[in-house]
Protein backbone atom coordinates (compact mmCIF):
# COMPACT_ATOMS: atom_id res chain seq x y z
CA UNK A 1 0.00 0.00 0.00
CA UNK A 2 1.28 3.35 -1.26
CA UNK A 3 0.44 6.65 0.81
CA UNK A 4 1.21 9.90 -0.90
CA UNK A 5 0.95 13.66 1.44
CA UNK A 6 -0.08 16.31 -0.96
CA UNK A 7 -0.29 20.10 -0.15
CA UNK A 8 -2.13 22.33 -2.77
CA UNK A 9 -2.06 25.75 -2.56
CA UNK A 10 -5.38 27.40 -2.61
CA UNK A 11 -6.05 30.75 -3.82
CA UNK A 12 -8.22 32.55 -0.92
CA UNK A 13 -10.81 34.16 -2.50
CA UNK A 14 -27.24 15.21 1.78
CA UNK A 15 -30.87 14.63 2.43
CA UNK A 16 -32.26 11.54 4.26
CA UNK A 17 -35.56 9.67 4.10
CA UNK A 18 -37.09 7.64 6.65
CA UNK A 19 -38.43 4.29 5.66
CA UNK A 20 -39.87 2.19 8.02
CA UNK A 21 -37.49 1.76 11.17
CA UNK A 22 -34.27 2.39 8.78
CA UNK A 23 -32.91 5.82 7.62
CA UNK A 24 -31.84 5.56 4.20
CA UNK A 25 -29.49 7.95 2.01
CA UNK A 26 -29.92 9.50 -1.55
CA UNK A 27 -26.58 9.72 -2.46
CA UNK A 28 -26.19 9.31 -6.04
CA UNK A 29 -23.34 6.72 -7.48
CA UNK A 30 -20.69 7.92 -8.69
CA UNK A 31 -18.40 6.41 -12.16
CA UNK A 32 -15.96 4.36 -9.48
CA UNK A 33 -19.12 3.09 -7.40
CA UNK A 34 -20.76 2.43 -10.86
CA UNK A 35 -17.60 0.19 -12.29
CA UNK A 36 -17.22 -1.69 -8.60
CA UNK A 37 -21.18 -2.44 -9.58
CA UNK A 38 -20.13 -3.87 -12.88
CA UNK A 39 -17.24 -5.72 -11.39
CA UNK A 40 -19.88 -7.37 -8.44
CA UNK A 41 -21.90 -8.31 -10.97
CA UNK A 42 -19.13 -9.97 -13.26
CA UNK A 43 -18.26 -12.26 -9.56
CA UNK A 44 -22.10 -12.50 -9.11
CA UNK A 45 -22.31 -14.47 -12.36
CA UNK A 46 -19.32 -16.47 -11.44
CA UNK A 47 -20.37 -18.15 -8.23
CA UNK A 48 -24.13 -18.21 -10.04
CA UNK A 49 -26.25 -15.94 -7.42
CA UNK A 50 -28.49 -13.33 -8.49
CA UNK A 51 -28.38 -9.60 -8.31
CA UNK A 52 -29.16 -8.14 -5.15
CA UNK A 53 -32.30 -6.55 -6.37
CA UNK A 54 -33.92 -10.15 -6.92
CA UNK A 55 -32.85 -11.20 -3.78
CA UNK A 56 -36.04 -13.05 -1.82
CA UNK A 57 -35.17 -12.48 1.30
CA UNK A 58 -36.47 -10.27 4.04
CA UNK A 59 -32.51 -8.81 4.44
CA UNK A 60 -29.84 -9.89 2.21
CA UNK A 61 -26.39 -8.16 3.07
CA UNK A 62 -23.31 -8.40 1.29
CA UNK A 63 -19.44 -7.78 1.79
CA UNK A 64 -17.38 -7.99 -0.51
CA UNK A 65 -13.47 -7.15 -0.02
CA UNK A 66 -11.21 -7.13 -3.25
CA UNK A 67 -7.24 -7.50 -2.61
CA UNK A 68 -5.32 -4.77 -5.43
CA UNK A 69 -2.41 -6.73 -5.00
CA UNK A 70 -3.62 -10.33 -5.64
CA UNK A 71 -6.63 -9.01 -7.85
CA UNK A 72 -8.56 -11.37 -5.79
CA UNK A 73 -12.23 -10.83 -3.98
CA UNK A 74 -14.06 -12.35 -1.14
CA UNK A 75 -17.83 -12.02 -0.70
CA UNK A 76 -19.42 -12.37 3.14
CA UNK A 77 -22.94 -12.38 2.67
CA UNK A 78 -25.76 -12.17 5.68
CA UNK A 79 -29.81 -13.47 4.76
CA UNK A 80 -32.61 -13.32 6.68
CA UNK A 81 -35.67 -15.45 5.52
CA UNK A 82 -38.38 -16.96 7.40
CA UNK A 83 -37.25 -16.18 10.64
CA UNK A 84 -33.58 -18.25 10.15
CA UNK A 85 -30.14 -16.38 9.68
CA UNK A 86 -27.40 -17.58 7.34
CA UNK A 87 -23.78 -16.37 6.31
CA UNK A 88 -21.88 -17.54 3.59
CA UNK A 89 -18.32 -17.16 2.65
CA UNK A 90 -17.30 -17.18 -1.11
CA UNK A 91 -13.27 -16.89 -0.79
CA UNK A 92 -11.43 -16.79 -4.00
CA UNK A 93 -7.91 -17.83 -4.60
CA UNK A 94 -5.24 -16.93 -7.60
CA UNK A 95 -2.69 -19.92 -6.56
CA UNK A 96 -1.71 -22.00 -8.20
CA UNK A 97 -5.37 -21.39 -10.09
CA UNK A 98 -7.60 -18.86 -9.82
CA UNK A 99 -10.36 -20.60 -8.20
CA UNK A 100 -13.28 -19.91 -5.66
CA UNK A 101 -14.29 -21.68 -2.45
CA UNK A 102 -17.84 -21.64 -0.66
CA UNK A 103 -18.10 -21.79 3.16
CA UNK A 104 -20.83 -21.24 5.87
CA UNK A 105 -20.48 -18.95 8.47
CA UNK A 106 -21.50 -18.24 12.20
CA UNK A 107 -21.55 -14.92 13.97
CA UNK A 108 -19.90 -15.28 17.26
CA UNK A 109 -22.24 -13.30 19.11
CA UNK A 110 -25.31 -14.07 16.80
CA UNK A 111 -26.69 -12.96 13.70
CA UNK A 112 -29.42 -10.79 15.33
CA UNK A 113 -26.74 -8.80 17.36
CA UNK A 114 -24.43 -8.57 14.33
CA UNK A 115 -27.33 -7.07 12.35
CA UNK A 116 -28.29 -4.74 14.97
CA UNK A 117 -24.58 -3.40 15.17
CA UNK A 118 -24.31 -3.05 11.36
CA UNK A 119 -27.18 -0.53 11.93
CA UNK A 120 -25.70 1.10 14.27
CA UNK A 121 -22.96 1.69 12.32
CA UNK A 122 -25.09 3.32 9.78
CA UNK A 123 -25.38 0.75 7.60
CA UNK A 124 -28.14 1.95 5.74
CA UNK A 125 -27.04 6.34 5.43
CA UNK A 126 -23.66 5.57 4.63
CA UNK A 127 -22.53 7.16 1.12
CA UNK A 128 -19.41 6.26 -1.13
CA UNK A 129 -16.16 7.29 0.09
CA UNK A 130 -16.08 8.88 -3.52
CA UNK A 131 -19.05 11.51 -2.04
CA UNK A 132 -16.98 12.90 0.96
CA UNK A 133 -14.18 14.43 -1.06
CA UNK A 134 -16.14 18.56 -0.39
CA UNK A 135 -15.64 16.93 3.75
CA UNK A 136 -11.79 15.21 3.25
CA UNK A 137 -10.54 18.46 3.43
CA UNK A 138 -7.61 19.69 5.56
CA UNK A 139 -6.19 23.07 5.24
CA UNK A 140 -3.53 25.67 6.70
CA UNK A 141 -2.29 29.00 6.46
CA UNK A 142 1.61 29.52 5.56
CA UNK A 143 2.75 32.48 4.61
CA UNK A 144 -0.69 34.15 4.53
CA UNK A 145 -1.43 31.82 1.69
CA UNK A 146 -4.03 28.52 2.26
CA UNK A 147 -2.37 25.17 2.17
CA UNK A 148 -4.62 22.05 1.58
CA UNK A 149 -3.07 18.95 2.54
CA UNK A 150 -4.31 15.64 0.62
CA UNK A 151 -3.34 12.09 0.93
CA UNK A 152 -3.69 9.21 -1.65
CA UNK A 153 -3.28 5.30 -0.87
CA UNK A 154 -3.18 2.96 -3.43
CA UNK A 155 -3.20 -0.14 -3.50
CA UNK A 156 -4.34 -2.05 -0.38
CA UNK A 157 -8.30 -2.85 -0.26
CA UNK A 158 -11.55 -1.59 -1.42
CA UNK A 159 -14.60 -2.88 0.03
CA UNK A 160 -18.37 -3.04 -1.42
CA UNK A 161 -21.73 -3.18 0.30
CA UNK A 162 -24.69 -4.00 -1.18
CA UNK A 163 -27.98 -5.06 0.82
CA UNK A 164 -31.85 -5.13 0.21
CA UNK A 165 -33.22 -4.55 3.50
CA UNK A 166 -37.46 -5.34 2.97
CA UNK A 167 -37.88 -4.14 -0.16
CA UNK A 168 -35.31 -1.22 -0.14
CA UNK A 169 -31.54 -1.80 -2.21
CA UNK A 170 -28.42 0.00 -2.30
CA UNK A 171 -24.90 -0.41 -2.53
CA UNK A 172 -21.64 1.54 -1.85
CA UNK A 173 -17.97 1.76 -1.51
CA UNK A 174 -14.87 2.79 0.53
CA UNK A 175 -11.35 2.12 0.41
CA UNK A 176 -8.15 1.95 2.44
CA UNK A 177 -10.18 3.32 5.20
CA UNK A 178 -7.49 3.32 7.97
CA UNK A 179 -5.33 5.91 6.67
CA UNK A 180 -7.40 8.61 5.75
CA UNK A 181 -9.84 7.95 9.22
CA UNK A 182 -6.86 9.15 10.81
CA UNK A 183 -5.58 11.76 8.23
CA UNK A 184 -9.01 13.35 7.84
CA UNK A 185 -10.19 12.43 11.89
CA UNK A 186 -13.72 15.00 11.74
CA UNK A 187 -14.83 12.42 8.90
CA UNK A 188 -17.29 10.40 10.76
CA UNK A 189 -18.17 8.27 7.63
CA UNK A 190 -14.94 6.96 7.26
CA UNK A 191 -14.87 5.70 10.92
CA UNK A 192 -18.05 4.20 10.18
CA UNK A 193 -16.49 2.29 7.22
CA UNK A 194 -13.99 0.81 9.64
CA UNK A 195 -16.98 -0.31 11.95
CA UNK A 196 -18.44 -2.07 9.22
CA UNK A 197 -15.51 -3.30 8.14
CA UNK A 198 -14.45 -4.65 11.42
CA UNK A 199 -17.47 -6.22 12.32
CA UNK A 200 -17.27 -8.60 9.31
CA UNK A 201 -13.84 -9.40 9.60
CA UNK A 202 -14.17 -10.23 13.41
CA UNK A 203 -17.82 -11.34 14.01
CA UNK A 204 -18.04 -13.89 11.47
CA UNK A 205 -16.01 -17.29 11.40
CA UNK A 206 -16.06 -20.45 9.01
CA UNK A 207 -18.46 -23.36 10.51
Amino acid sequence: MLLLLVLVLLDKGHSQVEVRNLKTSNYNAQPSELYSISSNSDFEKRIGIKPIAESDCDVEIRFYTHEALSNTKDLKILTLKNGIWKGILYDELNYPIRRIRKYKLVARNGFGKLYDSLLASNLTTLPSQNELRQKMRKVTVRNGQEVEHRIDVTDGQSFAVEYQITGNQRTFTFYNPEPYSKFYSNVQELKDYIKIRNLFETELKKK
